[in-house]
């Protein structure tokens, strides 16, 4: 529990609580003091002769009382009176006007310097200060140059969180956060919530700002944000390639602000305050107000109420001058709006294949061990490595691995023809041509990779005949190689329950076997009988 200081009316609320058969534990809780503190107190009244069971006397003579034993005990005095002989020397250390200390490192340097370690506690130094109204004096105000830019030249980029707001779709509360973009020349803003942060959502929120603004600044300058910048560096940033590519189609620039200066971009960052304030306005109002309504009124709000009304800074309504002076000077949106796509990065594994989204893709063997940029876009996937694209499938949908056989050394031939993966090969021949092909096919596409696979059908097919074996790979051998174990599984049930069906004929009662006709019974027409 943190210091709470006591006063005289707090000492004769303990005795008085006390007195009247409350317990020390209930008197801590109630007042806020530790049980500890609650218990000295009460010691103390004892002591004097207030105990239960006697008459309490008035207030003034208890707190009287109690005040004299307290200035004896000189405890908490020779702490103070300890701090008093460097009181000059902690007020130097507090409020000098060059690299002043807080009040916890003045402690520490007292303590040290005049060997005081154990003598004195943090809270009686606290103490001393706040009662001798010991603190730094006002911060010497920072001077500042406001930098206006012509029309059209720069737009400011950031993201803010505004509170939480309910996800129908989830059906749950979700932190909600503001994209925001301000125009460095005219102020005119774009505000859109939303309760996403990834690379799709950044970029999208940045194509719709350009559309609501009719066109697209010179310059973007943004904050070192993970989903437009990797590694934040003011020389060399390492920009998300989705947002790279949505500058260039653009064509405009994207200025990386420096880390933890919030002044590289000081026009928009004033503007978190108004969106998170304009969330909580709408909110108040509408309770159970939707994001897709919320976005429609914040830019309806920045037109007609925001955008009308004077600026603090420059005097002139916002959105008057991006209609008169900005909107010109903006560069002119291509005929179609940018369409972003997925990247990441993944490694080639010593199997030559990456990961991404859960599918499986292979790579050339040149490339294993290598970090590469891996692009979504449509249904298609291509790879990079350092700009220059080195293959491209396409996409996975419904298959787990998306394989092409050359993308692997002539060692996995070598593979494929010895070793354990050719004698798999030569036990799937033996129980039949059409399994043994099959399994061929698996094992061609990556000897070691699908050797597991291959143990599967074999291991499959030793619970059932060459005949049945055989029918269940012929009737999948247009899937080879992408059949599954468990398609294979189920066909060669399939297959055992119909012969079982057939191989077992159904018992006949007596009463059935008279209505038994011999087959050349239905062949040969009988002759009929003169009437």
């Amino acid at each position: 529990m943190g210091f709470k200081r006591i006063i005289p009316l707090n000492i004769w609320d303990i005795v008085r609580r006390f007195h009247m058969g409350q317990s020390v534990r209930s008197i801590a809780i109630a007042l806020g003091y530790d049980r500890k503190t609650v218990r000295a107190y009460v010691r103390l009244a004892e002591a004097e002769g207030f105990a239960r069971g006697t008459p309490l006397p008035d207030k003034e003579v208890v707190l009287s009382r109690l005040h004299e034993v307290l200035a004896k005990n000189g405890t908490r005095a020779s702490a103070q009176k300890l701090l008093e002989a460097y009181r000059e020397e902690i007020v130097d250390l507090v409020t000098r006007t060059v690299n002043p200390l807080k009040p916890k490192s003045a402690f520490i340097v007292i303590s040290r310097k005049h060997a005081l370690e154990g003598e004195i506690s943090y809270t009686s130094f606290k103490r001393f200060v706040r009662d001798n109204h010991i603190k730094a004096g006002p911060r010497q105000p920072h001077s500042t140059c406001r930098i206006e830019l012509p029309a059209g030249r720069q737009a400011q980029i950031d993201y803010a969180k505004v509170g939480l707001f309910f996800d129908r779709q989830r059906q749950r509360r979700r932190i909600l956060y503001a994209f925001i973009g301000t125009l460095a020349h005219s102020r005119h803003k774009y505000i859109e919530f939303t309760f996403s942060q990834n690379q799709q959502s950044f970029v999208t929120s940045h194509v719709r700002m350009f559309t609501f603004w009719g066109g697209c600044p010179e310059t973007i300058v943004l904050d070192n944000l993970k989903a437009g910048v990797i590694t934040p560096d003011l020389y060399d940033p390492i920009l998300n390639h989705a947002y790279a590519e949505m500058a260039e189609y653009y064509g405009c620039f994207l200025d990386i602000a420096r880390v933890v200066h919030p002044k590289d971009k000081g026009k928009v960052e004033r503007d978190v305050q108004t969106a998170r304030e304009l969330f909580r306005r709408e909110l108040a109002m509408d309770p159970d107000i939707d994001l897709a309504p919320l976005n429609q009124r914040a830019l309806r709000w920045l037109t007609e109420e925001y955008g009308r009304s004077r600026h603090g800074t420059t005097g002139e309504k916002p959105y008057e001058v991006f209609l008169a002076v900005e909107r010109p000077a903006l560069i002119a949106l291509p005929p179609e709006a940018f369409a972003p796509a997925f990247w990441r990065m993944a490694t080639v594994h010593p199997d030559h294949y990456i990961q991404v989204q859960g599918h499986y893709y292979t790579i050339p063997d040149a490339f294993v061990g290598h970090k590469v940029d891996v692009k979504i876009h449509g249904e298609r996937l291509e790879v990079y490595l350092q700009g220059r694209k080195i293959k491209e499938h396409p996409l996975a949908r419904n298959l787990r691995r998306i394989t092409d056989p050359a993308d692997f050394p002539p060692n996995m031939q070598y593979a494929y023809d010895h070793g354990l993966p050719f004698k798999i090969r030569l036990q799937a021949q033996a129980r039949g041509k059409t399994f043994g092909e099959l399994v061929s096919s698996i094992l061609r596409v990556h000897a070691f990779v699908n050797m597991r696979k291959a143990q599967g059908f074999l291991s499959a097919a030793s619970h059932y005949s060459d005949a049945i074996v055989e029918r269940a790979a012929e009737e999948l051998s247009f899937l080879a190689p992408r059949v599954s174990l468990k398609l294979f599984q189920s066909v060669l049930r399939k297959y055992a329950e119909n012969a079982a069906t057939q191989e077992s004929g159904l018992p006949l009662s007596s009463g059935t076997a008279e209505f038994l006709r011999p087959l050349d019974y239905f062949t040969h027409p009988q002759s009929e009988e003169p009437r």
